[in-house]
Order: C-alpha cells, then structure tokens, then sequence
C-alpha cells in the first residue's frame, strides 16, 4: 500500500569513534549492480526514505539511507564540535564542523564499499560503484565531502574515486547552496516558521511546510513569477495518513532544535555555504582530489519555490560565469548538470517510491 510505513531496522557502522545507523535494502544478485547512498535532510531521518528499499532489488540497485551524526540512533555531537556553527557564523568558524562532516561522510561510503565489497565503479557503462544521494539540507554534507576530501587519509581518498562517480542534490536549499535569499519578500510562510521560538511548534509547522505540494505556472521558464512560494496547493501533504505519534519515528526534534546540529546549521552566516559550495564545486585544484565525480542537481515538480528558484539560481552561475555568485577566483571545474522535475515534492520518495527511482535515475544518468 503506498501510504503504509514500512518495518525497518537500523545496522551500524563504525567510523573513527562514531557509530553511524543506517538502513539497507541489501545487495542484489547481479555481480554489477549500483549502490544509491542517500543522506537525509533536516528534521527528518533516514527513515523517511524507508520505502525505497523494498523496490531496490527489482532495479539492480543497493538502497543505503544513513542516519547523520546527531540523529539518533547514530552518535551525537560533544557541545565542543558545535561551537563552530550557529547565529552568524562564518566560514572561518565553520570549517572544522563542516571538514569533520565532509571527511566522516566520505570515510562511511570507503568503509561501507570494503567491508560490504560492493562492485566497483564502471564509468563506461555507468554502473556498480556509489551514487551518493543528498536530500535537502544534507546539501550542505555533500560539499563540504567534495570540498576537504583533500583532508582525508590518502586511501580513503584512493578508495573513494574507485567508487564514487555521482553526487545528486535534491532539492537543495539555497542557504545550502550560499546564495543570498533575494525572494525573502516571497518566502513569508517558512520566514514565520524560523520565527517560532518553541522547538516542537517550529517542528511541526516546517513539516506542515515541507511536506506540502505547490502547484506552479512553469518550472522551466526561469521566470520567478511562475513559482509558488508560499500557498500549498489542494493535495493532501506527504506523510499525512501517520498520526502525530507516528510521526516521531521520522523526525528527530533534538537535531532540530535551535541548539541542535540542524538549527545551528540553518542560522549559519550564508556566506559560510558560499565559501563551501565555491571550495566544492568551483575550484579546480580540489577537484583533482575526485576528478571523475558528476555533479547533479534534481529539483521536485510540486517542491517549494524557493527549492526550485535556488537550482535555477545556481544554473545560471555554474552555466554561466560563476564569479559573479562565488567571487573572482570562482571557475567552472566539475562535471555539472541540472534537472528540474515536473512531477513530485520534496517527498516524492515517500508519496511515489517507484516514481522517484526513475527521477532519480534520469537525473544520475544525465
């Protein structure tokens, strides 16, 4: 039934001292199949993506949904390692949580890779090897990887480039991306959301938000008035059929938090994720360190404008000239394509599983 939560359950693994809880749909029988590595946003655990699994096998595909450092079960944070983030933070007070971050996430993908002896990648045929999946804020985590995986250990690097040949965002936040917000006079539904002080009310109008569909003129046309930023439309929201009780096993209020990872993340000076998006994506020196890697960019059909005005956004730079957006030592130095769907929210892998492994296979295999 689509709308039925399904029965998971988490393995760990370990890398450096951490634990990092994860689900996986196991291994197919074929001896080259893909492994889709994905890693949740804000709010919401690596359960959400739970209905994915089942369907993996049918696609030749591994299924792994990691759960981030301070979601639980996965390790939390000491109040030393957040120090760094928060109100107005810079990037120089934000690099050591975003290297930690960066090195920790690429060190689980080799560590996975070897003990579970995944196929290798075959960039002529496209397949085995990792596809790293970043939904939302987990923008964030896939850059500061591609920007400091230089910092890594020399053969978690080596291992890394025999299996990693994609990083898809979906739906990646603008604040994720750097990019000033210069719709906020569009964008006063999530602008009262942030304004909330009380963490559970917060968190349950960013789910109402989040989960919601917008129905829009065009998501082609580039046109920002065709964007629906505020109003959701008649559709019922993703994940409306759990009740409230229900609802905790996707979302984890404490990462939330003002004084959780996330809420540290998300008041975050913007020009901290500028630094990072330009060190990851723009810099032809790092990306010798993971020179094979395609970068992908997938925004949902139904998603929020401001998820898709942010792709358009950095389209326009990445395609363009991205000094203007990333400053005068920006150039274009990875493989980058974009995508915007026509169908699907910000949930699609929840609302239509098997929809969003075909969204997710185009965008991958552009």
């Amino acid at each position: 039934m689509p709308g039925s939560p399904v029965a998971t359950a988490f393995e760990s693994l370990k890398v450096f001292d951490f634990e990092y809880a994860y689900l996986d749909s196991g291994a197919p029988a074929s001896p080259n199949y893909t492994t889709w590595v994905f890693v949740h946003g804000m709010g919401f655990n690596a359960a959400v993506l739970e209905k994915l699994l089942p369907l993996a096998r049918a696609h030749d595909l591994r299924i792994v949904s990691i759960n981030r450092r301070g979601y639980t079960p996965s390790s939390g944070f000491q109040d030393n390692e957040l120090t760094g983030i928060g109100s107005g933070k810079k990037i120089e007070d934000t690099e050591p949580f975003c290297r930690a971050q960066g090195v920790e996430i690429a060190t689980f993908l080799v560590n996975f890779a070897t003990e579970q002896g995944i196929p290798l990648a075959d960039p002529d045929s496209r397949t085995g090897g990792i596809a790293l999946i970043a939904w939302s804020l987990a923008g964030i985590h896939a850059t500061a990887l591609l920007a400091y995986i230089g910092e890594a250990p020399e053969d978690t690097q080596s291992t890394l480039q025999k299996y990693l040949h994609t990083i898809l965002f979906h739906d990646a936040s603008a604040h994720a991306l750097g990019i000033p917000n210069t719709v906020v006079r569009r964008t006063g539904n999530i602008a009262l959301v942030w304004s909330l002080s009380d963490d559970r009310k917060r968190l349950d109008a960013f789910f109402d938000f989040a989960t919601a569909h917008y129905k829009h003129g065009s998501v082609a046309s580039d046109n920002i008035d065709d964007l629906e930023f505020n109003n959701p439309s008649d559709i019922p929201p993703s994940l409306h059929e759990l009740s409230y009780d229900e609802r905790a096993k996707y979302t984890d209020l404490k990462a939330f938090s003002y004084t959780g990872c996330d809420g540290k993340l998300l008041f975050c000076d913007t020009t901290a994720f500028a630094a990072l998006t330009k060190r990851a994506l723009f810099d032809k020196a790092r990306a010798e360190k993971l020179p094979n890697v395609r970068l992908r960019f997938m925004s949902g059909g139904t998603s929020s404008g401001a998820l898709v005005w942010a792709l358009w956004t950095l389209r326009k730079y990445a395609e363009n000239s991205p000094k203007v957006l990333y400053g005068i030592d920006a150039e274009k130095a990875r493989d980058i394509k974009f995508i915007t769907q026509t169908e699907g929210n910000h949930f699609i892998f929840w609302e239509d599983p098997e929809k969003a492994i075909q969204q997710y296979g185009v965008a991958i295999n552009l």
